[in-house]
């Protein structure tokens, strides 16, 4: 027995399928050496933006979903593991779904807001599991010299996402 699936489905579905082609993308120019441009040692996590974006089109579950598949795949190329990047992407993705979905609007201001403040917290987060509760002493300098710069270069790649993503959904909704 064959089910036909209506084109409102088909949409919905190509649309997913090229938002996770989209993350798998990004994720291999960011984990890819040398793809990236490096300023003064300072790299973008281009995976932040691009997980705010989609879950601020696709608002909570599917926020968190590919906020799970991004951060997996971030966590596959990473030497340290433990599924850090899986679990506070997941935890971007639902905040950006649900503020989207509950409080704010979805635009570009809006974006760059839920942007710096996913940044922020990833980066601060990463540097207090590195620093802070390995008990190294040389996490001060660090913060200042490479996490907070890697913000401001990581939301230079926002606006690109926003409107990737914006272009995206109008075409397929």
């Amino acid at each position: 027995m064959r089910t036909k699936i209506s084109i409102e489905n088909k949409r919905v579905l190509i649309r997913r399928l090229a938002f996770g082609a989209g993350l798998v993308a990004v994720a291999a120019i960011q984990n890819t050496q040398g793809l990236l441009l490096s300023v003064f040692g300072i790299r973008a996590m281009p995976l932040i933006p691009a997980v705010v974006c989609v879950a601020m089109f696709e608002r909570e579950l599917s926020g968190v979903l590919y906020g799970l598949f991004a951060g997996l795949l971030w966590d596959m190329c990473s030497v340290s593991g433990g599924s850090f990047n899986a679990i506070l992407l997941s935890a971007i993705g639902f905040a950006c779904g649900a503020l989207i979905t509950h409080l704010m609007r979805n635009n570009l201001v809006t974006a760059l807001l839920l942007g710096s403040g996913a940044a922020m917290i990833h980066q601060f987060a990463y540097w207090a599991r590195v620093y802070v509760f390995e008990q190294r002493m040389d996490g001060a300098l660090s913060l200042f010299t490479f996490y907070i710069p890697s913000c401001v270069y990581t939301l230079m790649w926002l606006p690109g996402f926003y409107f990737l993503v914006r272009a995206a959904m109008k075409r397929l909704n």
